[in-house]
């Protein structure tokens, strides 16, 4: 009898050994504990893997490689040439700006006259503009293609949804921008309002994106900027499509 309990006694106490020893085991620092502790917070990436730019956690845009505008320039014998739009997916195309708004409704980015006209940034703005506004033809004609009559895409809420990002290049820089809505426009040609400033601002996007088609909800203040383009509707006579966009 006082054997068994010698032995009871004995093996308890290997339990609670082997249990101290796989406490002690969990709690030793492990080999390569440093390797962790020294780990850079910030990922280095190649220029090659660049191309894919990650805009928002777990979603990545493909873009198309930046364009040489001045080689641009040269090759089409023209300095009005001015950045470069791209709605990725849709259209990548050389945007122009005049000394006024009329003159690229019927010239090519040649410099040659075309009914198709040209994609142009209002000759008021600039690149660093708070408010940058391209327009673009629409064509009812399916022979006659034009890069903006790609935007009635957006009219699918789909669509519209899937594809959330406008980028436009120029001298020195490149800007991301998300859109915040799409509408069809008659009368109130809020768009083509570019003087306001700190409230009244954000009161301007406000009117942007009230009444449209279909909306994204985005932050914005008054230390935004915004793209918008414009092309013409042909539901409503004297109609615009505006596509408004939040820079990233």
């Amino acid at each position: 009898m006082r054997k068994k309990k010698v032995l009871s006694i004995v093996f308890i106490l290997i339990i609670i050994a082997s249990i101290s020893l796989i406490i002690i085991d969990f709690n030793k620092p492990g080999e390569n504990d440093e390797l962790f502790e020294t780990a850079p917070e910030e990922i280095i990436i190649s220029e090659e893997e660049k191309e894919n730019v990650e805009i928002k956690e777990d979603t990545t845009v493909k873009l198309a490689p930046d364009v040489d505008l001045n080689a641009a320039r040269l090759n089409y014998g023209n300095n009005d040439i001015i950045g470069r739009l791209e709605i990725p997916d849709l259209f990548n195309i050389l945007i122009v700006r005049g000394n006024n708004n009329e003159y690229y409704l019927n010239h090519s980015i040649e410099r040659k006259e075309d009914i198709r006209g040209s994609e142009f940034m209002d000759y008021r703005l600039n690149v660093n503009s708070k408010q940058i506004n391209i327009y673009g033809h629409n064509s009812r004609d399916d022979k006659i293609q034009v890069p903006f009559l790609r935007l009635e895409k957006f009219l699918n809420e789909q669509f519209f949804l899937d594809n959330p990002y406008i980028v436009f290049q120029y001298d020195g820089g490149k800007n991301i921008y998300e859109i915040i809505s799409i509408k069809e426009v008659t009368t109130d040609y809020e768009h083509m309002n570019f003087d306001t400033t700190g409230a009244d601002f954000v009161k301007h996007i406000d009117k942007l994106k009230s009444n449209s088609i279909f909306t994204r909800d985005l932050y914005y203040d008054e230390t935004s900027e915004i793209i918008v383009l414009q092309t013409c509707s042909h539901h409503l006579e004297n109609a615009y499509y505006v596509i408004t966009a939040i820079k990233l």
